[in-house]
């Protein structure tokens, strides 16, 4: 079996002061044996895509929203064009606006639904038709494919909007209409509720990964993930999938391939929360010391860890016994990025 895990948030940027980190035996022997590759900058949802063959070409979105949706139990109606239409809030800062989203909003599935139904009403004519299947992720059927670029939320949050706009032939259109659902979100009786509780106002949406469901023709055997979108990827492509917490090295087969999308530390890591990526943390070295296990046994021909991004480790049966190999633990690997990203291993 070969277990490629993809744990976007793994090397952060995240602070990490003395006792901020859990102890991690097993991931740091894996980071100090291993063979360490630099990639070319990636983003981890193209990371994903690209285990099932899946790449975007130049200038289009990957398709995660139609491949989300199948994963959610609504596979899109052939030729509907999806995107992401996930709710955020827009905070001024100086003369810009930084976007933040994610659990951290806390929408209730009420507040979803009130505010998809008055976008529904609004844009009828424009053929928009917006859908909460989750209170936080919500999801945008337009009429055809726009000539569009977006830029997936995770590169946005907590930075300004204005250099991640969409771009595009379309996206003067565009941006009418987000500006239009941000003066119908900002006076709606929602927000009106959720100011006076103190709580932050849903100020519009942030659209991204649009595209027709894919026809995949090859997948790997086996998918371990909770993300929809790789839940999706396997379920285009005729594969198993089980979740995180249903699965073990041993449920693998023979000369299997096993994609794991570890990415329980990738919002705590995006909202800076250190509190929730150090417990996902303890969680990941949990796993981490049964695929160890599991390679010495000989369960699991190589294992490899990926942030998704930039920075890549394989590990062999025969690296385990190089113990005089010491090429850093986790707090040197997090360090070593944060304080000198471009330098050389």
């Amino acid at each position: 079996m070969i277990v490629h895990v993809i744990c976007p948030g793994l090397l952060g940027p995240i602070e990490h002061g003395p006792g901020a980190l859990p102890p991690t035996p097993a991931l740091d022997r894996l980071l100090s044996r291993a063979r360490s590759e630099r990639t070319e900058p990636r983003d981890p949802l193209a990371t994903l895509g690209g285990a099932f063959g899946l790449v975007a070409p130049p200038g289009d979105d990957l398709p995660s929203g139609p491949l989300c949706l199948l994963a959610l139990g609504r596979p899109p109606e052939p030729g509907a064009c999806w995107f992401h239409a996930d709710p955020v809030h827009l905070r001024p800062d100086r003369d810009r606006l930084l976007l933040f989203a994610g659990p951290s909003l806390g929408v209730r599935a009420d507040e979803a639904e009130s505010l998809t139904d008055s976008f529904n009403a609004h844009f009828a004519r424009d053929g928009l038709l917006l859908s909460a299947a989750a209170p936080s992720g919500w999801y945008l059927r337009v009429s055809q494919v726009p000539g569009l670029r977006t830029r997936p939320l995770h590169q946005v949050v907590g930075h300004p909007i204005d250099a991640h706009l969409p771009v595009g032939p379309d996206a003067k259109a565009w941006a009418r209409w987000q500006n239009e659902a941000q003066m119908l979100f900002f006076s709606h009786p929602v927000n009106e509720a959720r100011e006076r509780l103190g709580r932050p106002v849903i100020s519009g949406v942030w659209t991204w990964g649009g595209g027709l469901l894919p026809e995949l023709t090859q997948g790997p055997d086996l998918t371990v993930a909770d993300h929809p979108l790789a839940l999706g990827l396997a379920g285009a492509s005729g594969g198993r999938s089980l979740g995180l917490d249903g699965w073990s090295p041993s449920q693998g087969g023979p000369g299997d391939s096993v994609p794991v999308f570890w990415d329980r530390l990738w919002w705590p890591m995006l909202e800076g929360d250190t509190a929730a990526w150090s417990r996902a943390l303890a969680a990941l070295e949990i796993l981490m010391g049964d695929l160890l296990q599991s390679l010495r046994s000989g369960g699991i021909q190589s294992l490899t860890m990926d942030d998704g991004e930039e920075r890549r480790f394989t590990l062999s049966r025969g690296d385990l016994r190089r113990v005089w190999r010491r090429r850093g633990t986790l707090r040197d690997w997090i360090s070593r990025r944060q304080s000198s990203p471009n330098a050389p291993d």
